[in-house]
């Protein structure tokens, strides 16, 4: 609706202006002089030649005698040559009185002047439609860039998140814009990605903790396996009978080998996600921080100027789990304060929530550990795990402290 308004509008000043212009060419063209106030001066000035108090004033022009010289002139503009009357287009007129022709009257060619002041009108009407055709155009961009680039950029931002394993950050939706509809079907393909990994993820948890069960459960059986051998091996007498325990002996060390990979492998974190730190501007920081406060919850807030060595995604994804914990956990307003110092951009971002105790601060960082305050809430318990995977993966670190009150994340930002 708001696109056709604008576009109406700028047809609008086209229409005026055109219209406004050709009135006043017309008008320009119409423009005449007056053939019957030329008469009646001249007529004056014929019957009262030598008087001239008694001469009519209505138009502009000059009296030269017949050798040239200036008899008289209502005005500083009026040609006082016959040269000068021609190059100006002046009407000249030769008087004629008491039968001789003692000069000629000059009046001056007011059709010129009444052009250039129509000419001079459309111009000017030219310059305002034009103003407002640019103001109107100016307009219309910044709509363009509030409505279509503008969401656009947050879409491609956000694909780039969900691509890169962030799914946590809801996509903010404005259905006054072209992608109102779409944005809401990209968010609802988000949540169902989360879903899915979730599912993923609880059925990949309760794999390894079958894999780890059983694993466990198997080395009782080959213990005993193993220790009836070495027994047997003991009591035998003929050397085949020996060479046989001897063989299921050594078959029982290599299977404890076995179960106890398989062990260590289904407690360990398979997949190393992968962090690529280079030189970025603090600005970024600044970025990926309000990206992160989806909800507003941390106002103004300013980052010192200077060079991070951070990997733009892992350190948003680090912002994210961090905010997203305290929406989830505290619920409350947020404060960032940012300085330099040894060597690091520290950034401390904390809650006014209730808080862990100190016991928990120490593991929280651990995977899958949760404070006391995570129950009947949704959760994995390896936010600030990651979190502290990314920041040491690009030299840095992550403090976890009770405030009073709140918990406040401290992230230290290798500076270059």
């Amino acid at each position: 609706m708001r696109k056709k308004i604008f576009l109406v509008l700028i047809v609008l000043t086209f229409l005026i202006e055109g219209t406004v212009s050709v009135l006043f060419l017309r008008k320009s063209k119409r423009v005449e002089q007056d053939v019957v106030a030329v008469n009646d001066c001249v007529k004056t000035v014929e019957e009262n030649f030598g008087n001239p108090e008694k001469y009519l004033k209505k138009l502009s022009y000059s009296v030269v005698g017949s050798e040239g010289e200036v008899l008289y002139k209502t005005d500083e503009k009026v040609s006082t040559s016959v040269v000068e009357a021609i190059r100006n287009g002046d009407i000249i007129v030769d008087l004629h009185a008491e039968g001789e022709e003692p000069g000629k009257v000059l009046v001056r060619n007011q059709t010129a002047e009444q052009i250039e002041k129509w000419q001079w009108y459309i111009a000017v009407t030219i310059f305002l439609s034009s103003l407002v055709q640019a103001i109107l155009i100016l307009s219309y961009t910044m709509y363009l860039h509030k409505t279509i680039i503008r969401p656009f950029d947050e879409m491609s931002g956000f694909a780039q998140r969900v691509a890169g394993g962030d799914l946590e950050v809801p996509l903010q939706m404005d259905k006054r814009n072209v992608f109102g509809s779409f944005t809401e079907a990209f968010d609802l393909m988000r949540t169902e990605l989360r879903k899915s990994r979730a599912a993923e993820k609880a059925a990949y948890d309760a794999k390894k903790d079958m894999v780890a069960q059983l694993s466990h459960d198997i080395k009782t059986p080959v213990a005993s396996i193993k220790s009836a051998s070495e027994f047997g091996y003991e009591l035998a007498q003929d050397e085949k009978v020996k060479e046989r325990f001897n063989l299921i002996n050594f078959k029982a060390d290599e299977l404890t080998v076995l179960v106890d990979n398989l062990f260590v492998d289904s407690v360990k974190d398979a997949s190393e996600i992968k962090v690529s730190p280079r030189e970025n501007d603090a600005s970024t920081v600044k970025e990926a921080i309000l990206h992160a406060d989806f909800q507003n919850r941390a106002g103004e807030f300013e980052i010192p100027a200077c060079k991070v060595f951070t990997d733009r995604l892992r350190l948003q994804q680090a912002f994210d789990n961090v905010f997203i914990n305290s929406y989830k956990y505290a619920d409350t307003k947020i404060t960032v304060d940012a300085k330099l110092e040894d060597g690091y951009l520290k950034v401390a971002i904390r809650d006014f929530g209730p808080g862990v105790t100190d016991e928990e601060v120490a593991v929280l960082k651990e995977k899958y550990r949760r404070g006391r305050n995570s129950e009947g809430k949704e959760g994995a318990g390896i936010g600030l795990y990651l979190t502290s995977y990314f920041m040491k993966e690009m030299d840095g670190e992550i403090l976890i402290t009770n405030e009073d009150p709140g918990l406040q994340v401290l992230f230290l930002i290798r500076t270059i």
